[in-house]
C-alpha cells in the first residue's frame, strides 16, 4: 500500500512540473506574440499615410468627409461640374495672380460674344504683347486670323499677342470694354474675390483670382462645348497667312504633352506661369458621369502641379458618387448631389428658396447638405410646379366625383333593400284549441291580435320566446319529478 501511495505521489509530482512547463511556455508565446503585436501596430501606424489636418485642407474638417492628403502647390479646389460642390479645398479663396488661366474667361466671352469665322485684323494693340520672354505667336499689325485660329493660339500656344487682339475685338475695339466685360463675368458667376486687369494673364498689380473662382469660371467653360473642343485638342496649326507661314503648336498641358503622363478621363485644360503667380494649372477629367475641374495654384513648377493634379483626381473620382434627390425628373438644372462613396441621401439636409432666374424665369431652388457642406443643388421652375399642382387638383376633384357617385349609388341601392323591407306581408297565425287566429304583417312593426287587441312586433317576439322558455322549464320539472317517482 505504501509502494502504490508512493508510486501515486511521484507520478503527481510529475504532473505538477510538466503542467509549471506549459505554463512557462504558454506565458512565454503570449510575451512574444504580445511584442510582435506591438511591432506590427508600430509598423502599420509608421506606414499609414499622413493625413492634411483641417487647417491645411479645409474639407478635411467636414464630419464624414474622406480625408486627403496634402498638395505641394500653396492652392488647390476640386470642384465637380455636375453638381457645383466643392470636393477638395486647400486655401481656394486665398488671392493669388492667375497666370495664363486668365486666357479660359477670354475665351468663353469671345465664344459667347463672337462669330468663330470673323476675320479678326491684328493691331498695334494685340502686337504689343509679342515680346519676347513671353508666349506668344510673333503676329504682326494687319495679319488677319479668324476668330476660331486665335482662340487655339490662345489656349494651346497660349499667346498673349492673340488673347490681347481677342479682347479688343469682342470689345468692339475697346481692349478696357472688354476687361469690363470679364470682371461684369466673373461677377455674375458668383466669383467674389477676382479681378482682372488685362485678357491674357500677364503680371498686372490688382490681375489676380483664387481656386475656387477659377473652378466656377471652369463651370461656366464646361457648359460650353466649342471651349471644351478646343482645351482638349493635341495639337492644332493656323494657315499662313499674307504675311507669315502657317504656325503649328501643342497643347501645353502635361496630361496632353506626354503621353507618358497620360491620365485616365483627361478632356482638357490650361497651364500658366509667371514668377509672381508660379505654375498654375486647371484640368478637367470625366469618368462616368462624373466631371471634374481641378484647379492648383501657385506651385514650384510644372511636375508639382502635374502630380498634385493627379493625385487631387484621383481622390475626388475614388471617393466620391452621384445620388439622384429628384426622384420625379422635373428639375430644371441639378438634382443630383455628390456625396462620399458610404453614405447616402438620407444623410442630407436641405433648404429651399424662391427666386428669379434670368434663364428659367421665378423658379424654386432647393440647397442640400451633408454635415453642413453644400453638395448640391435642384431647380424647379415655377411653372412646373403650377402645374403639377393643378393636375394634382384635377385629380383630387376627379378622386372626389367618384367617390360621390359610388356613395349615391350606395345609398340608392340601400334605400331599395329599406323599401322592399318595409313592404308589410300579412301572415295568418291560428292557435290551435281556441279557435282563434291572428294576423302578422311582417314588414310591420304592429302585431294584430284576436280580439282586436294589437302589439309591438319587437315585444310580441320577446314574450313569446319567454313564455316558450317557461313551458320548458314546467315540462322539465314534470320530467324530472317522473324520473324520481320510477326510481323510488
Amino acid at each position: 500500500m505504501r509502494s502504490e501511495f508512493t508510486v501515486l505521489w511521484k507520478c503527481r509530482k510529475a504532473a505538477s512540473m510538466i503542467l509549471a512547463a506549459l505554463m512557462v511556455l504558454t506565458l512565454t508565446s503570449a510575451v512574444s506574440f504580445a511584442e510582435e503585436a506591438g511591432t506590427g501596430e508600430a509598423a502599420a501606424e509608421t506606414a499609414a499615410p499622413a493625413y492634411a489636418d483641417a487647417s491645411v485642407v479645409q474639407t478635411n474638417g467636414i464630419a464624414g468627409w474622406p480625408k486627403a492628403m496634402d498638395i505641394g502647390s500653396d492652392y488647390g479646389c476640386v470642384m465637380d461640374m455636375v453638381t457645383g460642390s466643392v470636393l477638395f479645398n486647400k486655401g481656394e479663396h486665398e488671392v493669388t495672380p492667375p497666370a495664363s488661366l486668365t486666357k479660359v474667361m477670354t475665351a468663353l466671352l469671345a465664344i459667347e460674344n463672337g462669330d468663330l469665322d470673323a476675320q479678326v485684323e491684328m493691331t498695334q494693340t494685340g502686337v504689343a504683347y509679342a515680346t519676347d520672354g513671353s508666349s506668344n505667336l510673333y503676329t504682326q499689325v494687319g495679319e488677319v486670323f479668324t476668330l476660331r485660329d486665335m482662340l487655339y493660339g490662345v489656349l494651346l500656344k497660349s499667346a498673349n499677342d492673340m488673347a490681347t487682339q481677342v479682347g479688343e475685338y469682342i470689345g468692339g475695339g475697346s481692349l478696357d470694354t472688354f476687361i469690363d466685360m470679364m470682371n461684369a463675368r466673373a461677377k455674375k458667376i458668383g466669383c467674389k474675390n477676382t479681378h482682372f486687369v488685362n485678357a491674357c494673364g500677364m503680371p498686372a498689380e490688382g490681375h489676380v483670382t483664387t481656386a475656387y473662382d477659377l473652378c466656377l469660371i471652369c463651370r461656366e467653360a464646361f457648359k460650353n462645348e466649342e471651349l471644351m473642343k478646343i482645351l482638349g485638342t493635341s495639337t492644332y496649326t493656323i494657315p499662313a497667312t499674307s504675311l507669315t507661314a502657317e504656325r503649328s503648336f501643342a497643347n501645353h498641358h502635361p496630361f496632353a504633352s506626354d503621353p507618358a503622363n497620360a491620365y485616365e478621363g483627361f478632356l482638357g485644360g490650361k497651364t500658366g506661369y509667371t514668377d509672381a503667380a508660379q505654375s498654375t494649372l486647371i484640368t478637367f477629367a470625366k469618368r462616368d458621369t462624373t466631371t471634374l475641374a481641378c484647379v492648383v495654384l501657385h506651385g514650384m513648377g510644372t511636375e508639382v502641379t502635374a502630380a498634385d493634379t493627379r493625385a487631387l483626381l484621383d481622390y475626388a473620382f475614388e471617393g466620391f458618387k452621384h445620388v439622384r434627390v429628384d426622384s420625379r425628373d422635373i428639375a430644371a438644372d441639378g438634382g443630383i448631389v455628390s456625396l462620399p462613396k458610404d453614405a447616402s441621401k438620407e444623410d442630407l439636409t436641405s433648404e429651399t428658396r424662391t427666386e428669379e432666374s434670368e434663364v428659367f424665369g421665378p423658379v424654386q431652388i432647393t440647397a442640400y447638405k451633408y454635415n453642413k457642406h453644400l453638395v448640391g443643388r435642384t431647380t424647379i421652375k415655377q411653372e412646373t410646379l403650377d402645374a403639377i399642382a393643378r393636375a394634382e387638383e384635377e385629380k383630387a376633384r376627379a378622386e372626389a366625383a367618384a367617390a360621390a357617385a359610388s356613395a349615391a349609388e350606395a345609398m340608392s341601392a340601400a334605400e331599395e333593400a329599406v323599401s322592399a323591407a318595409e313592404e308589410p306581408v300579412t301572415q295568418s297565425v291560428s292557435y290551435t284549441g281556441t279557435g282563434q287566429s291572428a294576423e302578422i304583417r311582417t314588414g310591420s312593426e304592429v302585431i294584430e291580435l284576436p280580439l282586436g287587441i294589437t302589439m309591438n312586433r319587437t315585444a310580441f317576439i320577446a314574450i313569446a320566446a319567454l313564455s316558450l322558455l317557461i313551458l320548458l322549464g314546467i315540462l322539465m320539472i314534470i320530467i324530472t319529478l317522473i324520473a324520481h317517482r320510477g326510481e323510488e
